[in-house]
């Protein structure tokens, strides 16, 4: 019996490989040459395609079909119509089917274009630039085969397209209304808008304050909805929008116009609202007090992150302010809340005529800002938590930058002069130090305007902050960097 099993196992082991099937690789249908193509109707003119004008129509034509050299008994010819809002395909891709017509034209189906349209961009009217390419097929008993290669694509290039109408349409403002405005449509609560065109643009956002007040006089809910221009303009509730359920307390969801509810929030404070009125969302941020507020302008390429960053006063909870230390020349700057442009938290003045003082003004109405001229400043920028805004500003001009301290050369009498680089963002001295000695950077010879390091942090330089003290005597190099970023302080051995 065993030596049974023995031979039984041996058997297996030493069994053949099922033999694979046999491959026998597809021959290419046709030869590349073998199908001629030409653009034809909308891709062959340089005029924009309304799709409305094709509503009655059936079907858009898009391609002809020139030559073919030879063609298997059964097989057809197609061609797809890709279609996508990026010139190199790597967003969203819509492919249309085309229809083959008389004198080898194929034509798209104007509704399933209009469809894809309306993906791509949603329901804008305005024409769009469209980018296509048409890939060639040849269909043989129900099976599709990519002719020449999957880079082969018989035509390629860009269209402007509008849409369909829809019946859609974009304001050119849009109100918050509600508890805040007694119920009454009115423009006391502006959506803040770009100066694009709304429907390149669909986008508006807005910064209120909810109080515990209005909240207890309304059952605990400040109650919301969106009022366009048109209802403002005759004092009308036509196409006032709002979420679908009345009471909707969510922070986000989607805006309807028929039937709306009414929005609720339940949490006093400032809030910033987004409403895109083409997708018909809306979302709610609760804000709080920036960490830093930046002053993108001429000097640092108009660029947040590389500008400047005004930090906001710890130690002087009465002013409510920031302050920075950066130079400005003559092109001015702005101040932003955020590190990129967005009227709802950009800030200029009120006129670009040059002043030391003034007032900020929110959004798209804002000049640049020109201190008396151009030149190197400590500028200070008044911040009310309340409404979740800047207020007023104020400039100092920097005549001097000096490091004083209990060293020999100062002996907290009077300062070592630092030395700027060209673009002044950059000052620097050298200073011999014994242990121990403490010191800090001051400005204008005077002690109203001075930076010391942060407590856990002394390389960040703070108004009136620690002493900074090195451990070993030595001749050192102090380089006080203003931006970008927050001042910076360094202290390096001369080598």
């Amino acid at each position: 019996m065993m030596g049974l099993l023995g031979m039984f196992a041996s058997s297996c082991d030493e069994a053949p490989e099922a033999p694979k099937p046999q491959e026998n690789p597809q021959e290419p249908i046709f030869a590349s040459g073998d199908i001629t193509s030409a653009t034809d109707g909308v891709l062959a003119s340089d005029a924009t395609v309304n799709l409305e004008t094709y509503r009655d129509e059936t079907g858009i034509p898009v391609m002809k079909l020139t030559e073919v050299k030879s063609l298997p008994e059964g097989a057809a010819i197609e061609y797809r119509l890709q279609l996508s809002a990026t010139e190199d395909f790597t967003d969203k891709v819509m492919t249309l089917k085309t229809k083959a017509g008389e004198d080898g034209v194929y034509t798209v189906d104007p509704f399933s274009w209009n469809d894809a349209h309306v993906a791509l961009f949603g329901k804008s009217p305005k024409a769009k630039t469209v980018y296509y390419r048409v890939p060639v097929y040849i269909e043989i008993e129900g099976s599709d085969y990519r002719y020449e290669s999957d880079n082969y694509y018989a035509a390629t290039g860009s269209i402007e397209v509008a849409c369909m109408d829809l019946g859609f349409t974009i304001d050119s403002a849009y109100y918050l209304i509600g508890n805040l405005t007694d119920w009454k449509v009115s423009a006391e609560y502006p959506f803040v808008h770009s100066d694009k065109d709304v429907y390149d643009d669909p986008v508006f956002t807005l910064n209120f304050k909810v109080d515990q007040a209005v909240l207890d006089a309304n059952g605990g809910g400040c109650y919301w909805k969106i009022a366009p221009q048109r209802a403002v303009d005759a004092d009308s509730w036509d196409g006032v929008a709002g979420p679908e359920t009345d009471g909707n307390d969510a922070l986000s969801g989607k805006l309807t116009d028929e039937e709306p509810g009414a929005g609720k929030i339940t949490v006093a404070g400032i809030y910033k609202m987004t409403i895109n009125m083409e997708a018909m969302t809306y979302e709610l941020e609760k804000l709080e007090r920036p960490e830093y507020i930046y002053t993108p302008g001429g000097a640092n390429g108009w660029n947040q992150t590389n500008s400047a960053w005004m930090q906001y006063d710890k130690k002087n909870e009465v002013s409510k302010g920031y302050y920075g230390l950066f130079p400005v020349d003559g092109a001015g700057f702005k101040v932003s809340l955020e590190k990129d442009w967005n009227n709802a938290t950009d800030y200029g003045a009120v006129s670009e005529d040059p002043a030391n003082s003034g007032k900020f003004v929110l959004g798209l109405e804002g000049k640049n800002i020109h201190p008396a001229a151009p030149g190197f400043y400590w500028m200070s920028a008044q911040y009310d938590d309340e409404a979740a805004t800047l207020t007023t500003y104020e400039f100092t001009e920097i005549t001097r930058v000096g490091i004083i301290g209990s060293f020999a050369a100062s002996n907290w009498g009077s300062d070592v002069a630092m030395s700027a680089n060209a673009d002044n963002t950059v000052w620097t001295a050298e200073v011999a130090l014994e242990a121990g000695n403490s010191w800090k950077i001051r400005f204008n010879n005077a002690w109203a305007l001075s930076l010391g390091g942060e407590k856990d942090n002394m390389d960040h330089a703070i108004l009136d902050g620690e002493n900074y003290e090195v451990e070993e005597s030595s001749t050192y190099i102090v380089t006080l960097t203003v931006q970008p970023g927050i001042p910076t302080v360094k202290v390096e051995k001369k080598k």
